[in-house]
């Protein structure tokens, strides 16, 4: 009976934003400018009530607090990420924001944890091997190896790049959403570190099976999405879906920019002219696919939700 009682409390604690403590009714005087009030926080300095004199518990907290071991607790961020994603960013968006770890901080930390653990067990941090054998004056070929480079050291950025493709998308797409309609493109810079750092927790199922990963990052994503934009689940998954196509035009595009430019760079007989003409043509054809089914997928959303 405790154990269910036990169960039931984690899992409301996941559920719900945490409660806080009123301050003490007795008024005290802060240890570090003497003023004298009553709460949780000095209102003049903002030093916390209770603050005096070093203790091994203060000495505990200090060291806890590095990894935000309270109501920003690191671990306790990363339990709900995985339990109930789309919630906690909306208590975040929402402005709960003592609840929950630094999404920056969070993204980074957990980049450099996956970073160790792939070196640990031995596996490769990005999905394709590179080949460095050419000429070592081959512009083009050094050009591709320190941008693999790159994103192999550094898990976080690389992912925190790719989900940032998905912001426009979700802007517009989930635009009149029954939650959270009408958010703006800050917030949505928001929900995507969350998605980022959420990515690459997802991606440590690598480790066991690539196919795991595939399978999961669809998976969390419709999670997320749909709880916190509240749609259901053939509107969530369509919506996602358009998002999906457009992150794939744009990704496509970006490394056939890159390409293109790392050929010209290494090939001069290419002309000025022709390279700005192909990607021309070619951003024109990128605009069409991503602006065609983003505007379809606003008109609908809009239509919809006038009907509400």
């Amino acid at each position: 009976m405790a154990k269910t009682k036990g169960l039931k409390h984690l899992v409301s604690s996941f559920s719900h934003p945490p409660t806080y403590p009123d301050g003490e009714l007795h008024a005290q005087r802060c240890a570090n400018c003497g003023h004298e009030y009553r709460g949780n926080y000095c209102p003049r300095c903002s030093q916390q009530a209770g603050d005096g004199r070093i203790t091994w518990k203060w000495v505990g907290k200090s060291i806890l607090d590095v990894w935000g071991m309270d109501s920003r607790s690191l671990p306790s961020t990363l339990l709900q990420l995985l339990w109930r994603p789309g919630h906690l960013i909306n208590d975040y968006i929402g402005g709960h924001r003592q609840i929950c770890y630094k999404p920056v901080n969070m993204l980074f930390i957990v980049g450099l944890a996956y970073l160790v653990v792939m070196h640990l067990t031995g596996q490769d941090t990005i999905a394709f091997a590179i080949n460095v054998d050419g000429d070592p004056k081959d512009k083009y070929n050094t050009l591709l190896h320190t941008a693999y480079t790159w994103m192999a050291d550094n898990p976080g950025w690389t992912m925190l790049i790719q989900t940032m493709l998905m912001i426009v998308p979700t802007y517009i797409v989930f635009r009149f959403a029954p939650r959270n309609p009408r958010l703006t493109l800050p917030e949505n810079i928001f929900i995507q570190l969350f998605m980022s750092t959420l990515m690459i927790l997802v991606s440590l199922t690598g480790i066991a099976s690539k196919w795991i990963t595939t399978i999961l990052i669809p998976v969390y994503y419709y999670i997320s999405y749909r709880q916190l934009f509240g749609y259901n689940f053939w509107s969530t998954s369509w919506r996602l879906a358009v998002c999906f196509m457009v992150w794939i035009v744009l990704a496509l595009y970006i490394i056939v920019v890159a390409i293109v430019v790392g050929v010209y760079v290494s090939k001069s007989s290419w002309s000025v002219l022709s390279v700005l003409a192909g990607l021309g043509i070619l951003s024109s054809i990128v605009v069409l696919l991503t602006a065609i089914p983003l505007a379809l997928a606003y008109l609908i959303g809009r239509k919809t939700a006038t009907k509400r």
